[in-house]
């Protein structure tokens, strides 16, 4: 997202809408791309097929992979789900804004956003998700 990217750049701080302490297994399009391609010559697959780093990182975490491939110290910055829909409104709407406010308020909710070592595309396809750095490095950032 622009926003997070600009804020990364111009402020040393990555803002996004989770706590510091809630583990994610982030996961690159490019990544759910390679799964999917994989998955079209596995037909014995079926089911679940979590895509993800695991184990999970925190915000700050990426801010430190951010901040590693920007060369620069990167903060994590918690912000709220309403802080977020405010600074993506203007990209993607108002609705699809809302909807994804709606989403990380549920989120928040949870003990974590981890994707589990049983249904992982690493043991089921064995499929190693790009690390955050080489997610950055593939997006051209």
């Amino acid at each position: 997202m622009p926003y997070v990217l600009d804020t990364v750049r111009e402020r040393g701080a990555l803002p996004y809408p989770i706590r510091a302490d809630f583990p994610v297994s982030w996961a690159s399009h490019l990544d759910i791309a390679d799964a999917v391609v994989a998955l079209f010559d596995r037909p014995d697959i079926t089911g679940v097929v979590s895509v993800g780093q695991y184990p999970a990182i925190t915000g700050p975490d990426l801010a430190a992979a951010f901040g590693a491939r920007f060369g620069e110290d990167v903060v994590f910055e918690q912000i709220t789900p309403e802080q977020f829909r405010s600074s993506v409104a203007p990209l993607i709407g108002e609705g699809p804004a809302a909807d994804v406010a709606g989403a990380y308020a549920a989120m928040s909710t949870l003990p974590d956003r981890s994707i589990t070592p049983e249904s992982s595309a690493q043991k089921l396809l064995g499929i190693t998700p790009r690390t955050t750095g080489q997610w950055l490095t593939d997006a051209g950032l």
